[in-house]
């Protein structure tokens, strides 16, 4: 059960001002904005909500809490659309909007004066597009009180003293963008994910974009990515598109006077992945007053390491403890395993194997009981893994993950593994386990995922989600950045990156509690059913591969995921995964031997 702080049975809320209605309501429709050219939505973006739309008062709350989504600057205006005249002149919100989650539907007192909402508070949605969650989990109910004039319709008399936003009004009037910045050792970009108004002309958003990126990553990445250097800003005229170029001149000190030829390549990749959505196919940059330097075509995908993804991964599943690859229907499936053989692939129960271009690596746990032992490995791609076991890990060991596995070496290669409700880091030449901490950290951690750019990890820890990130120092690897996020269940059990803004979480379902698979944001903010109802048994493992961020896929479209000694692949619904999904000659199944722990090759 997720810990809460309540905010109270009821808000206490602020009187914003007496009843009466003015005979000139002044009330206007908003509509979608100006726009001085091709808006950047994508058409389907929910038309402007008005106080005129609905005469429901449940319905009118509900738009209520979609006013302050649009332009950040205007949201107050918006919102005391909705509103009486004595109840505008009282209110003064803050400017950050607070996004919550609504609990059921809005409900009416007797009266049918007052309208209350029960809540989960995700956070504040900044100016820079990101939402802040807050220190604790907060759940409370918010009340409105409404009053209707003939003739005229309904008005807000009496409202919590903030902007609120709900998740409708994010999903319906923004768009996720990602901007991308350097992880610490320059080998690779690392994606922060922003929230965009969807009617933004599109004129307007390469300023906007270079805005978010000048103004730094979000805070819970810091620790692993570079910022552009103190000092950066834009110069010039207001980066737009013309004749398919995009211009963009930036400060000098954009570049710092060391390795500025690198520095600049760096850049302008960094640029291009944040800028791709934008239809432009030269990029024209100036540092200063140096000369223009012009970029197109797409070798500056190679900088992502989530360009890698395949479309259609390799799936394995441990059966009559050995790891067996899974039959493709739809292309001819060798029953082989990258770097392992018939010496080193038995008495496996868990598995976790990825190549990179030069290398495959594998972790095997093996033995059983007080016998399991955790083995890894690595050789050049195409011959056999030699594995090495890992000393110092307490019992209980989970599924293992390789976390860093840099392309055309193996040192500094490293993964990450669960024993004991603690987390551990390995190296890919074997030796001893460290524990890997992180300040305050407490509870049993029965997850961890890492996203494909090898920093952004999701965890569930003591049945709630965290995020928070991989970062390199002298001793290892270290986790930093740490927040707690509120999915729409209880008691999570298992989470995977599904795309570079997207996880895909297990627990329980608050309203039914039964088991359901859900997809969520980064930030937990949105969310997808994936799989609503799977039954009472906890999915105690999940995986997932990723959507390929230029595939235009919000996420992965495959999922497997385990109870107990069962392995299910998540279609539409959930199907059991048999001896007869098993790549290579059939045999008769066993009994009671059936497949598990399935994984991608990553």
């Amino acid at each position: 059960m997720l810990r809460r702080m309540i905010a109270g049975t009821t808000l206490v809320l602020v009187l914003l001002g007496g009843c009466g209605i003015p005979d000139g309501s002044d009330v206007t429709d908003l509509g979608p904005g100006p726009s001085t050219g091709i808006s950047s939505g994508d058409g389907s973006l929910r038309s402007r909500l008005t106080r005129e739309s609905t005469s429901d008062r449940a319905q009118f709350v509900t738009n209520y809490l979609q006013a302050a989504a649009g332009d950040y600057d205007t949201a107050l205006e918006r919102v005391k659309q909705f509103m009486s005249t004595p109840a505008k002149e009282h209110f003064n919100a803050p400017a950050a909007p607070r996004v919550i989650r609504t609990i059921d539907t809005p409900l009416l007192t007797k009266d049918q004066d007052k309208v209350k909402v029960e809540y989960e508070l995700l956070g504040t949605l900044g100016k820079n597009g990101l939402i802040e969650p807050p220190a604790e989990p907060t759940t409370g109910t918010y009340e409105f009180t409404l009053t209707e004039v003939t003739g005229d319709g309904l008005f807000m008399v009496e409202a919590p003293p903030f902007l609120l936003l709900s998740t409708r009004g994010l999903d319906n009037f923004y768009e996720e963008r990602t901007i991308y910045f350097w992880n610490t050792e320059y080998t690779g970009l690392v994606p922060d994910v922003r929230y965009l108004v969807g009617d933004v002309p599109i004129e307007q958003e390469p300023t906007i974009i270079l805005g978010w990126l000048i103004g730094g990553p979000a805070p819970w990445l810091q620790d692993a990515v570079k910022p552009l250097p103190e000092g950066t800003r834009t110069e010039g005229k207001v980066p737009a598109i013309e004749n398919n170029q995009l211009a963009i001149t930036l400060s000098a000190q954009a570049v710092p006077t060391q390795d500025a030829e690198a520095a600049v390549d760096r850049l302008r990749r960094q640029l291009q992945w944040s800028l791709r959505r934008l239809p432009y196919e030269f990029l024209k940059l100036r540092i200063g007053h140096q000369e223009v330097r012009s970029y197109s075509g797409t070798d500056y995908l190679s900088s992502n390491p989530a360009h890698r993804l395949v479309p259609n991964p390799d799936r394995y599943v441990v059966y009559d403890r050995t790891v067996r690859r899974l039959v493709e229907p739809d292309r001819q499936t060798p029953d082989t395993v990258p770097g392992l053989n018939a010496d080193n692939n038995k008495d496996v129960s868990r598995a976790a194997v990825t190549t990179t271009g030069s290398h495959v690596y594998a972790a095997l746990v093996t033995g059983s009981g007080k016998n399991e032992r955790l083995r890894v490995g690595f050789a050049p791609a195409g011959q056999v893994a030699t594995l090495r076991e890992i000393t110092g890990l307490p019992g209980g060991i989970g599924y293992p993950v390789w976390a860093i596995t840099p392309e055309g070496r193996t040192d500094g290669a490293a993964g990450l593994v669960i024993a004991d409700g603690r987390l551990w880091r390995f190296r890919a030449q074997g030796g001893q386990a460290l524990q890997v901490t992180w300040p305050g950290g407490t509870g049993k951690i029965s997850a961890i995922t890492v996203a494909p750019d090898g920093h952004r990890v999701a965890l569930a820890i003591g049945g709630r989600l965290y995020r928070a990130v991989l970062t390199i120092s002298g001793d290892g690897l270290a986790l930093s950045g740490m927040q707690e996020l509120d999915p729409p269940l209880e008691s999570v059990t298992a989470v995977d990156f599904t795309s570079e803004g997207w996880l895909t979480v297990a627990g329980t379902d608050r309203s039914s509690k039964r088991i359901a698979i859900e997809d969520v944001s980064i930030d937990a903010a949105l969310q997808s059913d994936r799989l609503a109802d799977i039954g009472t048994n906890a999915v105690s493992y999940l995986t997932t591969y990723p959507a390929n961020p230029e595939s235009n896929r919000p996420t992965g479209s495959t999922l497997m995921y385990s109870t107990g000694i069962d392995a299910w692949e998540g279609l539409s619904t959930s199907v059991q995964l048999k001896a007869g999904s098993l790549a290579g000659p059939s045999s008769e199944p066993r009994p009671g031997v059936v497949p598990g722990a399935p994984f991608f090759l990553d």
